[in-house]
C-alpha cells in the first residue's frame, strides 16, 4: 500500500474510534438506569403477565399501579403495587391480582443490577393458598 493511502486510512480510523463510547461511557450510563426503577415495567413468566408503571415516593418507597393477566384469563385486571427500592435491592407487593380463580397478593424481592431485569420468584399469597412462579421483571 502506498504511503499516501495509509495516511487518510490512519486519519479515518482514528476519528472513528473518537466517536465510539469508551468503557468509562458505557459504566456511566448503566449506573444511571441501574439507579432508578421509576417507570414502566413488564414481568412475564409462562403463567401470567403484568404490565405496570412506578413512581417514587418518599425515601426509598415506590409505588404505582398497572394490569394482571393470567395466561388462562380472558381479560386483564388492575393492580396496586407499592414496595421500596433500596439500591440494588427491590421489593414490591402486588395487590389486586387474580390467579387460578382466587384473589392473591403476591411479593417480589430481587436485586437490580442488570439492564436485563430481575429473574425471582413472585409469591402468590391468599389464604390456605400458597405458590412461587418465577417471573422476570423488566424496565421498558
Amino acid at each position: 500500500m502506498r504511503f499516501s493511502r495509509i495516511i487518510p486510512l490512519l486519519v479515518v480510523t482514528l476519528a472513528a474510534g473518537a466517536c465510539l463510547p469508551t468503557g468509562e461511557d458505557i459504566e456511566n450510563e448503566l449506573e444511571a438506569t441501574l439507579a432508578s426503577v421509576v417507570g414502566p415495567w413488564t414481568g412475564a413468566s409462562p403463567t401470567l403477565t403484568l404490565d405496570f408503571q412506578l413512581q417514587q415516593g418518599s425515601g426509598n418507597a415506590v409505588s404505582g399501579s398497572g394490569t394482571m393477566k393470567e395466561a388462562a384469563a380472558a381479560n386483564s385486571v388492575p393492580i396496586t403495587v407499592t414496595g421500596t427500592f433500596q439500591r440494588p435491592q427491590l421489593s414490591l407487593t402486588f395487590s389486586g391480582m387474580t390467579f387460578e380463580g382466587r384473589a392473591v397478593q403476591g411479593t417480589f424481592t430481587g436485586s437490580y443490577t442488570t439492564v436485563g431485569g430481575i429473574n425471582a420468584p413472585l409469591q402468590l399469597t391468599a389464604t390456605g393458598y400458597s405458590k412461587n412462579v418465577t417471573i422476570l421483571l423488566q424496565e421498558r
